[in-house]
This record gives structure tokens, C-alpha cells and sequence, in this order.
């Protein structure tokens, strides 16, 4: 059914004669005259029409489906005095065949009158669209216009006509209907059976949250350092002997007259193998005992994308096994790993919360990721805090719209401070990730909001690009890109690294810290043009990092950022974005990464001091067993070099056996060949006396770490 706009309607507008006239006469409302229309971009329009009333009733034809529009918004006023006046309509389905719906304004007396009506209807929204001049003077000239359509059904005839938007809501709501209120009837000796609850998926916690994945132990990958990764670690390289060593060693000891393998027993007794090749490094993640397959891989990223893309907040439980030591401790950690690996992948911290749960009967050691739903942080989660602008435009002179045409309204017209500027904008939906936009940018002039609209650029008399703008709060500036000129190009490079802000658990050599989660984004940034230009490097910063090193912020918006920099011509700058985010690790201070983390730490740590006194001691005594391995592969390495000497001279005398006149240069080559089986001696005693010291450092740093240990209360009570 074609709906008849309220506004036509209002056009027929009876006076009555007197207050006992049965029929109402009906007239053109010359005397109701719309004079003004301001056109919001929610949907609606505001109207104000003026009537002379010379009668004592004001009679209105209104469309039935536009009834509670009219009757929420309408207002009816005496001009003069400024006092409300009542007005009277038929109930539901009491309407005239044309569809109208009588409504009666009642007047107190017949005098003459002059009664303001005001109203709210739905129209369609209008539409901005600027124009932007560019100069090298530092000024633009902007201009900014409002498509507007009447819809109507009537001609505007020398009308206001004002745009704007605001944060006001609208909404349909029923007024005309009538309700009744249906009570309750009570009766004696009812009987009432209670149903049971509704069965449903497990998967599904509750009304306001639904479990999105789950991973049991063995499918948690587990980071570098991790108390796991090293035990599988040790396992894999406490074993076969070095027999090659211990016959070198033996044959050294028999030669220089020392009884017997003490060094070989110490070191058996103590469960070491002999100082061999370097272990293959760790892999930065393990899973199951292997290294990551490129499907778990896939896996994570996987669901990492599936949370960008959610608004809630979303809870990963942590759980243990029963009978599991340090069950709470373990459950945290599986949670803080995944959460910590999701964070690496790109889905913002502030989105995540780690927590344990512990023990759970029928639920296996994992994780679980539950979302939370209709929550107050699931509802921040999705604001960025940006403020709603407001916006109010009028012409200034009265202009007609006739109906079913539209018009375009002057919105802005004027200069305003803006330039032109290159923009980095590698994160937006159509950025680049190589060069950047040439963009005007320019600061809005007027003390209103500017809408989301298209902007055509010019410049020096011709077209020079086109752009699309969000919404410009007063007194903001804008950067719109118009052209890629590829003049200015970037090369991105990136990094992460963890450093200690606080101890949490250390025992035994296993350190649980919140750790510092750094992530740095270095850009070259090239100007090839011959003259200077500044260049802005639009940055967004995910919900739960904190950026801790930038260059000038010249603009923030929400979650971005806007970076300034001058770069001459033909010039090449470097700047570095450093952003941060707490997490949780557990590391194991065997490991080259928990050393390290301690190392940084160490530097500037001013609390726990039985903590850094013990940290400090670990670490000299790590720094001896480096020098000792340091030394005997420098050794080894000598009498490698002796070793293949000997195999030389050897050849060589057997080469000269069969020259009868040799015998001077035989001796000469057995004399070297001596030295030089001397010297192997000599360096294999050297290496076993390194590996005596290297041992003892060894015991000295596991006992060091096995009396390090310090609750929480311990370091709680340190600061």
C-alpha cells in the first residue's frame, strides 16, 4: 500500500464557524503556511507551519499510519502567549474513507489567533558532498553541500531549509492504539506442576555465553623457554656418553701418571653427560612433543581471525587434572599460553581475559574459550569512545522545492587552514602497504560536525583526485587521501620481544613474571619527490596495547593514530612505533630465553631484593659455565688442529721409508710428531681441567636455582 506522506495531509486544515458546528468547512491551508524544514540524517524531518484561527476548534486530516509519529512529536502552540493547547482524536478505527484521521484542536474562545505547529515525520536523509580548492599558501577553500529530496507530496514554497545530525534517537512507538491492562484472576485449590528445565548442546554455558573452542593439554602449543619444552629438552640430550672423549681422556691421564677416571665418575654420579656438541636449538613453539606442525599452526591463526571479527569479551579457562601438582598454578598457565599466542596473531588483548578453574569434574587438563555476551565490557569492547557529532546547517534566504524534485543546500562555503600532505595508510580496508597517498588535509572551519561524504579535490584549475571523509568533529582536522602517486614509498619491517615488568612465582628455577609484550613497527619512509613534503603515517592501536615510543601523535581518532614527519626531497627517514601489552609467562631459567628476561630485568629491577640477590648469583655462576665451554671448545678446537698435524707427519714418514737417504728429515718429522702428540696431552688435560670447573659451575648454578624460591607473598611483600 503506497503510504500518503503526514505533511500532505497537514495541508488541509479546517476552521470551524463556531463551537457548535456539527461539520467543519475545510480550506487550503493558505493560513497554515510551512515555513520552515530541517532534514536529519536519521531519518526524519522537522517541520513548523503558522496558522491564523479566527474559530474556536482547529480541525487536522492526518494518514492513519502516520498517527503515532504525529502524536509523539506534535506540538501546538498560542504564538502570542506560548501556552500548549489540548488536542482531541478519534479511537482506533474511527476514520474517514479516504484514510485520514480527524484530530481536533480546541481553542478556549473564537478570537483571533496565530497557533505554531510543530512535528516530526519520517524523510529520507540527506546526503553531504564537498568540494575542496588546494593552494600553496597553506589555505584550501571548502565548500560543502546537502542533497536534499522532497518527498512529500507538496511544493516547499519559499522555505528554510536546514540540514543536521545529531545523537538524538527516533523511533516508532504506538500511541494511538488503546491498551488495556489484563489483571490476574486468582482462584482457590489450583494446582500448579512445575516443568523441568530445557535440555540443550553442552557447548552452551548459559544465556549471556557460549563456549567457542576447546584444547586439551597436548594441543597447546607451547612457547620458548616454557618449564615443558626444556624437560622434553633434557630428556632428549641426557644421554649417550662422549666414548671417543673418555679414551682421550684415559690415555691423557696414564701418560701424565693420574690413577683412575675421577672426573668420568664425578660427572656419572651427578647424572651430566661429557661437554659435546651444542644441542639443536629450540624450536620457539612445541606441541605433543614434536616440533609445530603447519596445520596447528593454521589452526590457531584460524581461530585467532574468528575472534577479530567478534565484539565480546571472551574468557579463556584455564583447567588441570586431578591430582596434579600445583593444579591452579598449571590451569593459569595453559590459559595464559593460548592467550598469550592469540595476542601474538593480532586479536586485542583487552578482548581476552585468562583465568583458572582449576580441578573440574569431567573436564580434562586444557583450555576453554567461552564468549561473553550482553555484558557492560562486551558493550565497551565495541564503542572506541568516539563522540557523536552534531551538526546544524540553515540557508539563509527562503528557496523552493518543489515535490518530488531535490535541492542542493549551501552547508559550508569559505577558506580553511589545510595542505597538501602524503598519508601511510598500510592498516585501512584499501590502504597501501608500499606507498602513500597524496591527501589534502584541512581543519573544519565551522562549529559543527561535518558528515561522511565524498570530497572532489582541485587544484590550480583542474581535477586532481577524489576522496571519501569520515565524519570531521568541529575544529578537527581531516586527511583525505585523493591520489597514489607512488612519489613517496615505505618499506615495513617488524619485530616482538618480552620484558619483565614484575615477579610473580619463582620455584626452583621455573619463573612465572608479567612480562611486557613488545611489539615494534621500524618504516623507511622515501621521498622522491625534489621538493619537501610532510608525510602522516596513519597507525591503529588495538584495544589493550599502549604505545611507548612514536613520533609527534598529530591527530588522534578512536583507536587511531596519526604520526607526523618532514622528510626533505630526495630523502630517506626511519621512524619506529613501540607499542605494549602486559602478559603472563612461565619460563625456565635453564634456557638462554629465561636468562635472558632475567638479564633485562636485572638492570633495572629496584624490587625484591632476595629475588635480585639470588638472580644475580644464578647468573655469575651461568656466565662461569659459559667461559668453561667457551674454553674447551677453543681447546678442542687447538688439538683438532694437532690431531690433523700428527695424520700429516704420519703420512709423510711413511712416504719416506722407501728413500734410502731420508733418515735426517725422518728424525726432524718424529721430533715434530712428538710435540705434537705432546701438545694433544697437554690440551686434553686442559680440557678435562675445564670440565672439572665446568661441572662445578654446573652444580653451583642448579643448587643456586633450587634454593631460589619465592612465593608470591615473598615478592608481594618485597615492594
Amino acid at each position: 500500500m503506497k503510504r500518503r506522506p503526514l505533511f500532505a495531509a497537514m495541508a488541509l486544515i479546517a476552521l470551524a464557524s463556531n463551537a457548535c458546528t456539527q461539520h467543519a468547512t475545510y480550506v487550503k491551508a493558505d493560513s497554515a503556511a510551512l515555513g520552515r524544514v530541517v532534514v536529519y540524517r536519521n531519518g526524519i524531518a522537522y517541520y513548523e507551519r503558522k496558522a491564523s484561527v479566527d474559530s474556536d476548534k482547529l480541525m487536522l486530516k492526518v494518514p492513519a499510519d502516520k498517527v503515532d509519529d504525529f502524536l509523539k512529536s506534535l506540538t501546538v502552540t498560542d504564538a502570542k502567549t506560548g501556552l500548549p493547547l489540548p488536542v482531541s482524536f478519534p479511537a482506533p478505527g474511527q476514520q474517514s474513507p479516504d484514510g485520514q484521521v480527524e484530530m481536533t484542536i480546541q481553542l478556549p474562545d473564537k478570537t483571533h489567533r496565530e497557533i505554531v505547529l510543530t512535528y516530526v515525520t519520517e524523510a529520507p536523509a540527506w546526503k553531504p558532498s564537498y568540494r575542496v580548492m588546494v593552494s600553496d599558501a597553506g589555505k584550501v577553500d571548502l565548500q560543502g553541500w546537502a542533497v536534499v529530496d522532497n518527498t512529500s507530496g507538496e511544493d516547499w514554497n519559499a522555505v528554510k531549509v536546514g540540514v543536521g545530525s545529531s545523537s538524538a534517537l527516533s523511533f516508532r512507538f504506538d500511541l494511538h492504539s488503546i491498551r488495556l491492562v489484563h489483571r490476574e484472576t486468582l482462584q482457590s485449590q489450583d494446582t500448579f506442576a512445575k516443568a523441568p528445565p530445557l535440555g540443550g548442546s553442552l557447548l552452551h554455558t548459559g544465556e549471556d555465553e557460549s563456549v567457542l573452542a576447546q584444547l586439551d593439554d597436548a594441543e597447546i602449543l607451547r612457547e620458548a623457554g616454557h618449564p615443558d619444552v626444556m624437560a622434553e629438552t633434557i630428556a632428549a640430550t641426557k644421554a649417550p656418553r662422549d666414548v671417543a672423549m673418555r679414551k682421550e681422556v684415559a690415555k691423557a691421564e696414564a701418560r701424565s701418571g693420574r690413577a683412575g677416571n675421577a672426573l668420568g665418575d664425578m660427572m656419572s654420579a651427578q647424572g651430566y653427560a661429557h661437554a659435546g656438541p651444542a644441542a639443536a636449538p629450540t624450536p620457539q613453539y612445541k606441541l605433543a612433543g614434536k616440533d609445530t606442525a603447519p596445520n596447528e599452526e593454521q589452526r590457531l591463526r584460524s581461530l585467532a581471525d574468528s575472534l577479530k571479527g567478534k565484539k565480546a569479551k571472551v574468557v579463556i579457562e584455564g583447567y588441570a587434572n586431578g591430582g596434579e601438582a600445583d593444579a591452579n598454578d598449571k590451569a593459569l598457565d595453559r590459559a595464559n599460553l593460548l592467550r598469550n599466542q592469540l595476542i601474538e596473531r593480532g586479536v586485542a588483548p583487552a578482548q581476552l581475559q585468562a583465568v583458572a578453574r582449576g580441578v573440574v569434574a569431567g573436564q580434562k587438563a586444557g583450555v576453554r574459550l567461552v564468549e561473553q555476551k550482553n555484558t557492560d565490557a562486551a558493550k565497551a569492547a565495541d564503542d572506541n569512545g568516539a563522540p557523536v557529532g552534531e551538526s546544524h546547517f540553515e540557508s539563509g534566504t527562503p528557496m523552493t522545492v518543489l515535490k518530488g524534485t531535490s535541492a542542493m543546500v549551501s552547508v559550508v562555503q569559505g577558506a580553511a587552514t589545510g595542505e597538501v600532505v602524503y598519508l601511510y595508510d598500510a592498516e585501512g580496508d584499501h590502504g597501501d602497504a608500499k606507498y602513500a597517498f597524496r591527501s589534502v588535509r584541512f581543519i573544519n572551519p565551522t562549529t559543527s560536525t561535518l558528515e561522511t561524504g565524498p570530497v572532489t579535490v582541485y587544484g590550480s584549475g583542474r581535477f586532481i583526485g577524489e576522496g571519501l571523509t569520515d565524519p570531521i568533529p568541529p575544529g578537527a582536522t581531516a586527511v583525505v587521501p585523493f591520489a597514489l602517486d607512488r612519489q613517496v614509498v615505505v618499506d615495513r619491517d617488524g619485530s616482538t620481544g618480552d620484558r619483565i615488568s614484575k615477579l610473580v612465582k619463582l620455584s626452583r628455577g621455573v619463573l612465572t613474571a608479567e612480562v611486557m609484550h613488545q611489539k615494534t613497527t621500524k618504516l623507511k619512509i622515501t621521498n622522491r619527490l625534489g621538493t619537501a613534503t610532510t608525510v602522516l603515517v596513519r597507525h591503529n592501536v588495538a584495544r589493550g596495547w599502549n604505545i611507548t615510543k612514536s613520533p609527534q601523535i598529530v591527530e588522534k581518532f578512536g583507536d587511531s593514530h596519526l604520526f607526523g614527519l618532514a622528510v626533505g626531497p630526495h630523502e630517506s627517514k626511519t621512524i619506529e612505533i613501540e607499542e605494549a601489552t602486559p602478559m603472563t609467562r612461565t619460563v625456565d631459567l635453564r634456557t638462554p630465553v629465561g636468562l635472558d628476561l632475567v638479564k633485562v630485568w636485572l638492570d633495572s629491577a629496584k624490587d625484591a631484593p632476595d629475588a635480585v640477590k639470588g638472580l644475580k648469583q644464578v647468573l655469575q655462576f651461568h656466565g662461569d659455565m659459559a667461559n668453561a665451554t667457551e674454553t674447551i671448545e677453543s681447546l678442542r678446537e687447538r688439538a683438532d688442529e694437532y690431531r690433523n698435524r700428527m695424520d700429516e707427519l704420519h703420512a709423510q714418514l711413511f712416504s719416506l721409508k722407501a728413500v734410502k737417504t731420508a733418515g735426517p728429515l725422518m728424525t726432524h718429522l718424529a721430533q715434530k710428531m712428538k710435540e705434537m702428540s705432546d701438545k694433544v696431552s697437554a690440551g686434553t688435560l686442559a680440557i678435562v681441567g675445564e670440565q672439572e670447573k665446568l661441572l662445578m659451575s654446573k652444580v653451583k648454578f642448579h643448587d643456586a636455582l633450587a634454593e631460589l624460591t619465592l612465593e608470591k607473598t615473598a615478592l608481594a611483600s618485597a615492594k
